[in-house]
């Protein structure tokens, strides 16, 4: 190799690099453009839009049976996050009640939807309750653990649904298939299931990946 082909290679294998990058980020830019300024029916969205977006946490956790949990293992989908006590009460029920129902109404596209809800306590579920989600990855986690990275106040813009934002038990999140945390949905005590549905339904249609 003489040295006038050196930096031409040089380019090429940079040129190279810059098209992989830009074929993986095209996918979510064009998401997030279908889905401001294209919306299949016009209305703004229910859940917040979270701007900076947040990375997921890199931390390896424990699920309910002791195994080592972590974000990586539902990479490349999207992913529905909830945070309960161990006494999951009515709402928090009714909260993956919507979720599981919001991820059957895709259908064959329904894969495309992962559901991680992190428990803050110790203290042991309820058979009937996992009996009822048995899809669901149920982790353990401190609330402060998730705090970091699972948003309340910071860099919002779309519809925040309530000015009373509450705690990270209070909100369903979603993250999308790069790992970033993306959205947050109101309040799970006035969450409205059609509108839930339809961000939902809206996000992958947006969007081939995950």
């Amino acid at each position: 190799m003489n040295a006038a082909s050196a930096p031409a290679k040089l380019n090429k294998s940079r040129i190279t690099i810059l098209l992989v990058f830009l074929t993986c980020a095209l996918p979510i830019v064009a998401a997030f453009y279908l889905y401001f300024f294209n919306k299949p029916d016009g209305t703004n969205n229910y859940g917040t839009i979270l701007d900076p977006q947040v990375n997921v946490s890199t931390d390896v956790f424990k699920n309910i049976n002791g195994d080592d949990f972590s974000m990586k293992q539902v990479a490349d989908k999207w992913v529905l996050i909830q945070v309960i006590n161990s006494d999951c009460d009515e709402v928090c029920q009714n909260t993956m009640y919507f979720q599981r129902q919001a991820r059957a109404s895709k259908g064959k596209e329904q894969g495309r939807i992962e559901r991680v809800v992190f428990v803050t306590d110790n203290g042991p579920l309820e058979t009937l309750l996992l009996r009822q989600f048995p899809d669901v990855h149920f982790v353990r986690a401190s609330e402060d653990q998730l705090k970091s990275w699972l948003p309340l106040e910071q860099g919002i813009v779309g519809n925040k649904g309530s000015a009373d934002i509450g705690t990270v038990r209070d909100h369903v999140f979603v993250a999308d298939p790069l790992g970033h945390v993306m959205m947050r949905f109101p309040p799970n005590n006035t969450l409205q299931f059609d509108k839930f549905r339809k961000d939902i339904s809206r996000l992958l249609w947006a969007s081939n990946i995950g």
